[in-house]
């Protein structure tokens, strides 16, 4: 794949991660009916953390062809999903310590449309920055490569 293709994935994940923020995280439902009580957006649950690295990866996009940027997209799509898992998952399959396991016995959270977009767009980060990282490489090799033959290295002369 090219890098423009990864660079539009990179955009794509980090409007993503900013939609995750937007969005409900887990709802807490109740009864068997399923009836809801309460929605938590992603800002509510984690303070913008996602959002704070969907901006810190359009900064490092400014930076094409940079293989030390590319690798940060990829540790901030890594640090993105680790957000993603160790706060918002936990919280999105609790029953007993929510706060309306008070009134009712049977409340529950489950996972919403915000949980979902934040695993794809952290995924998609880490998938855009590696592909990025590496794509730079094979850009760099195809460049020293065309560089010798030019310089008729490979056909037998000497450098």
């Amino acid at each position: 794949m090219k890098r423009s293709a990864f660079a539009g994935l990179a955009v794509v994940a980090a409007a993503l991660l900013v939609a995750a923020e937007l969005s409900p995280v887990y709802e807490v439902v109740v009864g068997t009916l399923e009836v809801v009580r309460r929605r938590v957006d992603g800002a509510d649950n984690h303070s913008y953390a996602l959002a704070l690295i969907a901006v810190l990866a359009m900064a490092l996009g400014a930076l094409r062809g940079s293989r030390p940027a590319a690798l940060a997209l990829a540790a901030l799509g890594a640090a993105a999903l680790v957000v993603t898992l160790a706060l918002d998952l936990p919280d999105a399959r609790s029953s007993g310590r929510l706060p309306e396991s008070v009134s009712f016995e049977d409340a529950r959270a489950r996972p919403a449309r915000g949980l979902y977009l934040a695993g794809a767009g952290s995924g998609l980060l880490v998938v855009a920055g590696l592909g990025l990282a590496l794509a730079g490489e094979h850009e760099r090799e195809r460049g020293r490569a065309s560089a010798a033959a030019s310089r008729g290295v490979g056909r037998g002369q000497r450098c």
